[in-house]
């Protein structure tokens, strides 16, 4: 990475969900579970976490961000027929564990080695973000704060 590109930036604050962390990972891990039907459950329950929080910001109802992710997620497997409970927690247990986009560590210490500060901007909880930052062994590398 070219210093010279990003003279001026003090920090660099990323999304999570999709930009950090790979929000198909759950599923994919879950694939003999899901059959035919785990790309499906996968694309139908990000699209209806991201359609929840959108409207739930819209209406100014906030509710934490673990509960869209289950809602959305109970609306995939009604919608793919596949309603079972302990589906559902092993998914959202997975969600919890999300795997990281593989060139993610490289970026993040190359960002702190040319005295960059990196972080999360998220709607994320301090449960859900904690997680995955813990387990991808990011923290050391990103800076992630709760209010």
């Amino acid at each position: 990475m070219s210093v010279k590109k990003i003279e001026g930036i003090k920090a660099c604050v990323f999304g999570a969900y999709g930009m950090l962390f790979d929000v198909h990972s759950a599923a994919a891990q879950c694939r003999d579970d899901l059959g035919d039907k785990a790309d499906q459950v996968s694309n139908t329950w990000r699209i209806k976490q991201l359609q929840y929080s959108w409207l739930r910001s819209l209406m100014q109802e906030f509710v934490p961000f673990w509960q869209i992710t289950g809602e959305a997620l109970d609306f995939a497997l009604v919608e793919s027929r596949l309603n079972d409970p302990a589906l559902r927690k092993k998914l959202m247990n997975l969600y919890l564990q999300l795997k990281r986009y593989p060139e993610i560590p490289g970026v993040l210490q190359t960002l702190k080695r040319v005295g960059k500060d990196t972080g999360i901007l998220s709607n994320g909880s301090s449960k859900t973000l904690g997680s995955a930052v813990e387990i991808s062994s990011l923290g050391d590398v990103l800076y992630i704060s709760f209010h």
